[in-house]
């Protein structure tokens, strides 16, 4: 595990270190992208299976009600998911295997200047290319192996879609009883050496809806190891199968909750505000260290808050002295804000809250939020 950065001294305890602090990198980046290399081609056929919100404490603390990840525990191991720990993010880093430092996809929104606002990611907007947004190229473009996303019907061509998954051909499900045999479908067309990805989000909307502490939220979770139950039955023998996940989740509540909006001298220092409310992203209107200054005086213990400088010091979005493309730099924040414990951060008046508060959130740095299994077993075994 990485060691805090010197470049932000203290680094609060409750944190992790970022994830590219002290030559590290994100362990997520390892997992899929190596399966699109020249040679991963003709080792026979790999499925991973992305299970959206599962962080690694999470499922550790529930394995009571997953039979098939409890049986599989002497196979798991721990890694660490980028930041901000979003899906977004996470998902763009899995597939391209680069830092969010190059890829450009930064938060769940994202600034974009040339918007005057922040940019949602996984919708993105009708005059959004996703192609001119992320432009490197993605290893399923040049591999040999056919790569099939199996997803939500409602996610083709969607703008994450066409940001992350450029070289993939999707295979939709409009229901959740409908995902094995899409899968085993994608698998069939991604041929004896294919791979294919699966998404699962079922677990992930029932946190934010409900959150972690709730009965949707367990059964959403024994459901989706069901599923992992059902695809290692019936995929074919020998298929390698990769269970990983995006980032985990933290409960908060409103009692929890620093709205900038109820602080006028701090509001009016804000031309943009994107990220989430566990990682907030600022473009700020004039002195970028005054506005720190007067985040940290208000937000105390409840977020560390970091000027652009720090950020890239500490190895928050990518390796230390890398320095973004002039796409990238723009979007970064002038300040970030990470939350800590289970306080959230917003602006009521630039982030409208929405009709049903969100109960679990993610995108800090917390253990909880930051760690995620990767799980590696074969059919058969």
């Amino acid at each position: 595990m990485a060691r805090p950065p010197s470049a932000v001294a203290p680094w609060p305890a409750d944190l992790l270190a970022p994830p590219y602090a002290d030559g590290a990198h994100p362990g997520l980046t390892d997992v899929l992208a190596p399966l699109l290399a020249p040679e991963a081609a003709g080792a026979g056929r790999d499925v991973v299976v992305l299970l959206d919100g599962v962080g690694s404490e999470l499922l550790a603390e529930h394995l009571a009600l997953t039979p098939v990840l409890r049986s599989l525990r002497e196979r798991t191991t721990t890694l660490r998911t980028v930041a901000p720990s979003t899906t977004a993010t996470a998902i763009t880093s899995l597939t391209t295997g680069l830092a969010p430092l190059v890829h450009g996809v930064l938060g769940y929104t994202v600034i974009d200047p040339a918007r005057g606002g922040p940019l949602q990611q996984l919708t993105g907007s009708e005059d959004a290319d996703p192609e001119a947004w992320m432009p490197e190229p993605a290893p399923a473009q040049s591999s040999a192996r056919r790569a099939v996303h199996v997803g939500p019907a409602q996610h083709a061509g969607s703008f994450l879609s066409r940001v992350a998954y450029r070289g993939w051909t999707f295979t939709g499900h409009r229901r959740g009883d409908e995902r094995v045999d899409a899968v085993r479908l994608a698998a069939r067309r991604a041929g004896e050496d294919g791979l294919v990805f699966l998404h699962v989000d079922d677990v992930d909307h029932a946190g934010h809806r409900h959150g972690t502490d709730s009965e949707a939220w367990r059964d959403a979770l024994a459901e989706a190891d069901a599923l992992l139950g059902t695809l290692l039955r019936r995929l074919p023998r020998g298929t390698r199968v990769h269970v990983t996940a995006d980032h985990g989740m933290v409960d908060t509540s409103a009692a929890l909750t620093v709205d900038l909006a109820a602080h006028a001298d701090i509001h009016r220092d804000i031309e943009i505000c994107a990220g989430e409310s566990r990682c907030l992203l600022l473009r700020t209107r004039g002195s970028a260290a005054d506005a720190a200054r007067r985040l940290r005086e208000t937000v105390g213990e409840r977020a560390l808050v970091l000027e652009r400088d720090e950020v890239l010091a500490a190895g928050l979005f990518g390796p230390t002295g890398l320095v973004p493309s002039a796409r990238v730099a723009e979007r970064l924040p002038d300040v970030m804000l990470l939350a800590r414990g289970r306080h959230i951060v917003t602006d009521t008046i630039l982030r409208p809250p929405q009709k049903h508060p969100e109960v679990g959130v993610h995108g800090s740095l917390t253990a909880r939020e930051a760690l995620v299994p990767l799980v590696r077993t074969s059919v058969g075994d």
